[in-house]
């Protein structure tokens, strides 16, 4: 299985599906299992973070179905189901560890089961859904010759089902990284995932870790190559980008909601808003947000936009952030006024650090759109995404900040429900 995740930026929607799709069954009654070996657990041993996550296919509830894990008569991790329910094991050096979720995991649906340990806490997530946290402060794990196992433990606890894109990382995810990506084809070169299995062989009896790190697995009693998720993709969503001088010097910050397949940003400067050039670049790292410091900043006004390569080569531009380097009068802006399509930008200048509220008002008076951003101070532009239902005509946009201060603009919004 392998599920491209959603990138998105402006109003671009580009679908790419990919071929590949296959994911192992394993069977309860044998049992079979990918055996992994034990290498991997000198990479955990003295480490207190952790992160294992999988898409399970549970076709009935066996006794204690494994994911993943090295759990023998001793442990560092364990992700399975108890009876019908999600939980995550750790053993951080002073005994076995538990945190159990509380939603049902259903049969034959695929489900994807994430478990967290942070060095304090002990979560585990349904569907990219927090359902149980517990207290495991201290420790961490000790060298175990536990051989890691996909489908079963040494105790043969074994899955009913299928199993696909096992990720196994050296860091605590967060609730909003797990379900941002739970979905995607991630690339291998992630900083701190371990091991990840998309079980893409589609055939043999060897599993490929796709990190490069090694930890191959094996077909043992002969689990079943079989189908598993399809992959789809959408193009990257530039959420905001802020340009704000730091003494002679100019830094670029934006974030995105999710990315997928990119090789890099570029960074692009220009005097006058229309002619832009490339003034930096920076590698994509599967991250939220990025930044640049620009050191040789123009002397009076410059604008930044950024640009997105993909490793098919296809490019994508964030809104354009405005800068003037002397004292700037305080401002929101719209731009362009009038919007275009399915989206505008709102370009604060000078403005404060804070929440700001936005309401899009008709000509009727009706409210269109609810929003509120926060802006980092200096300057910034926000690209928000238009309601459906506001079409062609002229609006008001409201934009209270954390003071209270009410700035008002009139506008235009050209486009066609």
């Amino acid at each position: 299985m392998k599920k491209l995740l959603p990138l998105f930026i402006t109003s671009f929607f580009c679908w790419q599906v990919a071929t590949a799709q296959n994911a192992l069954q394993f069977n309860e009654t044998i049992p079979n299992y990918v055996e992994v070996g034990n290498a991997m657990n000198t990479a955990l041993s003295g480490t207190n973070t952790i992160t294992v996550e999988a898409w399970c296919y549970l076709t009935s509830y066996s006794f204690l179905p494994t994911a993943v894990g090295n759990y023998g008569t001793g442990m560092q991790f364990l992700l399975r189901v108890d009876g019908n329910k999600p939980v995550f094991w750790v053993d951080n050096g002073g005994g076995f560890r538990v945190v159990t979720g509380a939603t049902t995991v259903p049969l034959n649906t695929w489900t994807h089961l994430a478990g967290v340990w942070n060095g304090s806490v002990l979560t585990v997530y349904i569907n990219g859904v927090l359902d149980g946290t517990v207290a495991v402060a201290g420790g961490a794990f000790n060298t175990t010759t536990n051989p890691v196992r996909i489908g079963a433990s040494l105790t043969s606890e074994s899955w009913d089902g299928k199993l696909d894109d096992v990720r196994i990382w050296t860091t605590a995810r967060t609730g909003t990284e797990i379900s941002t990506y739970m979905n995607g084809c991630l690339p291998g070169t992630i900083p701190g995932l371990l091991a990840l299995y998309s079980f893409e062989e589609g055939a043999g009896t060897t599993v490929t870790d796709r990190t490069g790190n090694g930890y191959n697995g094996t077909l043992v009693s002969s689990p079943a190559w079989t189908t598993g998720l399809g992959c789809t993709t959408l193009p990257v969503n530039f959420v905001s980008i802020l340009a704000k001088r730091t003494n002679d010097n100019v830094l670029i910050s934006w974030k995105v909601a999710a990315e997928q397949d990119l090789l890099r940003y570029e960074v692009e400067r220009s005097a006058d808003g229309r002619s832009f050039s490339k003034a930096g670049s920076v590698a994509a790292s599967i991250s939220n947000i990025y930044s640049w410091l620009d050191l040789s900043p123009l002397p009076a006004m410059a604008y930044y936009r950024v640009k997105s390569i993909d490793i098919s080569g296809e490019i994508k531009y964030s809104g354009v952030a405005k800068l003037i380097m002397g004292d700037e009068y305080p401002m929101i802006t719209v731009s362009p006024n009038p919007v275009q399509g399915n989206e505008m930008n709102l370009q604060f200048r000078n403005k404060q650090e804070g929440r700001y509220d936005i309401r899009l008002v008709d000509a009727a008076g009706r409210l269109q759109l609810v929003s509120a951003r926060q802006h980092a101070g200096g300057n910034s532009t926000h690209t928000i995404r238009l309601p459906f239902a506001v079409g062609r005509g002229i609006y008001q946009l409201i934009v209270t900040d954390a003071d209270k201060k009410v700035t008002t603009q009139q506008l235009y919004i050209d486009r066609a429900k």
